[in-house]
């Protein structure tokens, strides 16, 4: 089975929100959002879709084509399928009112076995946003606000962004405790529907 290594990144965040993670090719396009979802730091509670050379992949049950255009299923393909070679890249939009745009891409792969559990982050650079927070312009502001205490929504945004929140703040090791339970994860998302 093929192991490939993305890198990706949230466009538009200072300081850039960045993880490299290794993930199976076999897995499919569905099981993927659901590893960028951990691997990020989201909570999953909003559209999303991937972008590749003009292609979109979604879930279709989210999905009105009448309304926002023809799809490919996220679990009818595999990532394999979609990024056939090392340079492949693809753009995931994350929450379409706040707007996260992700660039995804495939900087390696390896045939080689391994005894790792996959999907498993190698590296990574900042704290993701919190939801909902208003997408890059808002985190801007929601930066600025707790870099100055003597802001009059200082402690309101404190408590709302949560008192550890610390932009420059990323565990690898905290991020791939939480993707060993990725299985449990995709199961209580598929209760939803």
């Amino acid at each position: 089975m093929p192991i490939f290594t993305f890198h990706i990144k949230l466009v538009g965040t200072d300081p850039m929100v960045t993880r490299t993670f290794m993930a199976s090719s076999e897995i499919t396009m569905y099981e993927l959002h659901h590893a960028i979802q951990v691997v990020m730091g989201w909570k999953n509670y909003h559209l999303y879709q991937f972008e590749v050379d003009n292609a979109v992949i979604a879930d279709r049950r989210l999905w009105d084509e009448d309304e926002m255009g023809p799809i490919t299923n996220v679990k009818d393909v595999s990532v394999g399928q979609v990024f056939t070679n090392v340079g492949t890249t693809a753009v995931y939009e994350y929450d379409f009112g706040d707007g996260w745009m992700h660039h995804l891409e495939l900087v390696d792969h390896s045939n080689h076995p391994t005894k790792e559990t996959l999907p498993k982050v190698i590296s990574g650079d900042n704290a993701c946003p919190p939801e909902d927070c208003g997408g890059i312009h808002g985190y801007k502001d929601l930066i600025d606000i707790l870099k100055d205490p003597n802001h009059p929504e200082h402690s309101e945004y404190k408590v709302w962004a949560g008192k550890n929140f610390n932009p420059v703040e990323f565990s690898v090791d905290a991020c791939n405790a939480e993707l060993k339970k990725l299985p449990r994860h995709i199961k209580e998302y598929e209760k939803g529907f």
